[in-house]
């Protein structure tokens, strides 16, 4: 019985290597940059923000990626220079910008994505937002909008509404969930064949 837990102890701390493999975590760098998306903007004298679900969709990536102080430099210096654009702009929110200012932040979105050799692109069709990682996944796609604090209403990357508080597990996170899955019941299926070995064996 002793080996069977001893095996069974070992197989478990396989499961629990391979899990941690793929379930990065974000460094400091990407933190900088979550806590600048995190700050407000100043739109007509309101303190405006990005909805919670945009920023979890930006965490989410990050959870795939390890980025590097130069890196997070650079976005950030472009993410400052979005926001003093936003708020020269003289807008109630993104949807009442002119078309050249919605063509002047687009550029800028371009050259936050750029460090991290991401691309960015809007369909004039759906009003939406797409960002995309070196690789060619969808990171995030929405209608860009700010909301004030705690409210309103956001599309996430897989095209569902959410409320602008909600934090969705999604990406990286969803992805870890899987492996804890697979990989504990890849533990029990081996440990019950083990333990069935040794019983017929006694």
């Amino acid at each position: 019985m002793k080996k069977v837990v001893s095996i069974f102890a070992a197989l478990l701390l396989v499961a629990i290597s391979v899990v941690s493999a793929f379930a990065a975590d974000v460094n400091a760098n990407e933190k900088k940059v979550l806590d600048e998306l995190k700050t407000s903007v100043k739109m007509q004298g309101t303190d405006m923000y990005w909805p919670d679900a945009f920023v979890n969709q930006a965490e989410n990536y990050f959870n795939t990626i390890d980025m590097t102080a130069e890196q997070a430099d650079k976005i950030l210096e472009v993410i400052k220079f979005g926001k003093s654009q936003l708020e020269a702009t003289g807008a109630k929110n993104i949807a009442d910008c002119t078309t050249a200012q919605k063509k002047e932040l687009m550029a800028t979105l371009v050259k936050v994505m750029a460090p991290v050799n991401g691309t960015a692109s809007y369909d004039k069709a759906t009003g939406e937002i797409t960002l995309k990682s070196e690789k060619g996944e969808v990171i995030f796609k929405a209608v860009p909008t700010l909301v004030a604090k705690g409210g309103g209403k956001s599309v996430d990357v897989n095209g569902k509404t959410t409320d602008g508080g909600v934090i969705k597990t999604t990406g990286a996170s969803a992805n870890t969930m899987v492996f804890v899955v697979v990989g504990a019941a890849a533990v029990l299926a081996i440990a019950g064949g083990v333990f069935f070995v040794v019983k017929k064996r006694g």
